[in-house]
């Protein structure tokens, strides 16, 4: 989703966050959701929303290549007025916002997904029977527990260490397992899975997406015949 979709897009819940909790999330995140790009936080709105947050400024910087940190800071340290800066800030917020409820409110998103049920019709659809099956960003388990039910194998990928103990609780005594990792670097062999499957999870723009995400999700499916499939709670 491109930045601007995002800020328009973010829930009214995006009140729940400010600039300060940008310190709060785990660095590999914060690079990643940092990275340039037309789904990325432009450095002009990242500088005024951090400008009088010194931790996060600081932990921003951190996670950025030499000269586009040495860019930020600089940016930060210019004076703005307090409605330019305040803008800035919401805008960064909303955009980070899911990010923001998977690492510091889990229980929020395991909330709206139990309240946002998949169609079983199309679970039903789903070719888990007996198949190995890769679900990535498999969240606190929406999708997850009933593929499992059906599959032979299921390996359920969640960056997020929050979302994953969840995960890893409701697969217990099945034959599936919960394990860390990001969409552009599985560790799957290629060709592992006859199904690799993402839920809400990702769009067509980096970092969140994109042809490299793509391109790492079909290295995983069987080669003549393994599926790869997209579901949109929200259009099924």
């Amino acid at each position: 989703m491109r930045y601007s979709d995002a800020v328009a897009a973010a829930p009214p819940g995006s009140d729940l966050f400010g600039p300060a909790d940008l310190a709060r999330l785990p660095p590999w995140l914060l690079r990643l959701v940092l990275e340039p790009g037309v789904a990325g936080v432009p450095i002009e709105d990242l500088a005024g929303a951090l400008s009088t947050q010194p931790g996060a400024l600081l932990q921003a910087a951190q996670v950025q290549p030499p000269e586009r940190a040495e860019r930020l800071l600089r940016l930060a340290h210019r004076p703005r007025p307090a409605a330019e800066r305040e803008a800035a800030e919401r805008r960064v917020v909303r955009a980070l916002f899911w990010p923001l409820v998977y690492e510091l409110a889990p229980e929020r998103w395991d909330a709206l997904a139990a309240a946002e049920p998949v169609c079983p019709e199309l679970l039903a659809a789903l070719p888990a029977d007996g198949a190995r099956v890769l679900e990535v960003a498999a969240g606190s388990g929406r999708i997850t527990v009933p593929l499992a039910e059906r599959a032979a194998a299921l390996l359920g990928v969640e960056p997020s260490r929050p979302l994953r103990r969840l995960l890893a609780t409701r697969l217990q005594g099945r034959r599936a397992w919960a394990v860390a990792a990001l969409a552009q670097r599985l560790p799957v062999e290629d060709g592992w899975a006859d199904l690799v499957v993402c839920c809400a999870s990702f769009g067509p723009h980096e970092p969140l997406g994109g042809e490299r995400v793509l391109a790492e999700l079909e290295r995983c499916a069987r080669r003549g015949g393994g599926v790869v499939a997209f579901i949109g709670p929200e259009e099924p």
